[in-house]
């Protein structure tokens, strides 16, 4: 056994999302025409630099309201594929309920460390923060989400110790919405993911946001669907269990009839549960 009770090929296939659908097509179809639907009817400013690399660069959803919550979404796939464009479909339900919505794209494995994309993130909310009055958005109203990998990068957000050196608040966050993520690396350090990540121990354990759980972190919601491979299951219910334990507020929900890419459509309707708590937690 590899890791509790997998072998090396059981390991491997529980971090293979796409084995859950015979056809990926129809979602990257939806995503994509959604999301050029969203970047032609909305306000918004694209491809706006937060840091000095090429793929740095951020999307702001703008809307009609002055000092507006922040939303910031950090998209999935893996850390070697996908950008900000693939979630522009997010946009709408948040924009339509009064926040400002904003869109990441950053370095990917294996061209990119893990632990630059992770300092490319921070860096990112750095710059959101110091330059909120720009777009009308609030800096003391901030909230965080993310999808899959997009997860455990929002995680790494709320991750305790690096604030300070970035010279950013410990409560810049006020709350974040974390959807069928891997929050520890442990097992995918060990599975064949690390094939493109190339994680050994100790930049596995840097990374790890269920290894650096502050103790003043704000309101999260933690959700994944019932059809989801099982470690993505137990991953949401570790992190959960964990971020209640060091004291903070965490919901958690189980979102029925959905595998892992119908949780990130989630996200694209007003009606849906991820939508509605994330607009609760902006008080919206």
């Amino acid at each position: 056994m590899i890791y509790l009770n997998y072998t090396q090929a059981e390991l491997d296939a529980q971090y293979n999302q796409a084995t859950l659908v015979p056809d990926l097509s129809p979602y990257m179809e939806h995503w994509n025409k959604a999301g050029a639907e969203a970047r032609e009817k909305l306000d918004c400013k694209l491809d706006i630099a937060y840091g000095p690399g090429e793929v740095e660069l951020l999307d702001i959803f703008s809307c009609k309201q002055d000092l507006a919550p922040i939303h910031v979404h950090l998209h999935g796939g893996a850390w070697r594929r996908m950008d900000k464009e693939h979630v522009s479909y997010h946009a709408p339900p948040f924009v339509d309920a009064g926040a400002i919505f904003i869109t990441l794209n950053f370095g990917l494995a294996p061209e990119y460390a893990l632990e630059d994309i992770v300092g490319q993130v921070r860096l990112a909310l750095k710059w959101v923060w110091n330059n909120a009055n720009t777009f009308k958005g609030d800096q003391d109203w901030i909230f965080l989400s993310g999808i899959s990998s997009g997860a455990h990068l929002a995680a790494t957000i709320l991750a305790d110790g690096w604030r300070d050196s970035f010279g950013l608040p410990e409560d810049v966050i006020k709350g974040a919405v974390l959807a069928s993520g891997p929050y520890d690396l442990e097992p995918v350090r060990l599975s064949a993911r690390n094939e493109y990540l190339n994680l050994d121990q100790a930049s596995a354990d840097r990374s790890n946001p269920l290894k650096h759980i502050p103790h003043n972190g704000p309101p999260i919601l933690v959700c994944w669907g019932d059809g989801e491979l099982a470690e993505f299951q137990r991953q949401g219910e570790a992190f959960a269990t964990a971020w209640q334990k060091a004291g903070n507020l965490c919901n958690s929900l189980i979102l029925e009839n959905c595998n892992h890419f119908d949780v990130g459509n989630l996200f694209g309707r007003a009606d849906s549960a991820i939508v509605k708590a994330a607009c609760a937690q902006m008080s919206l």
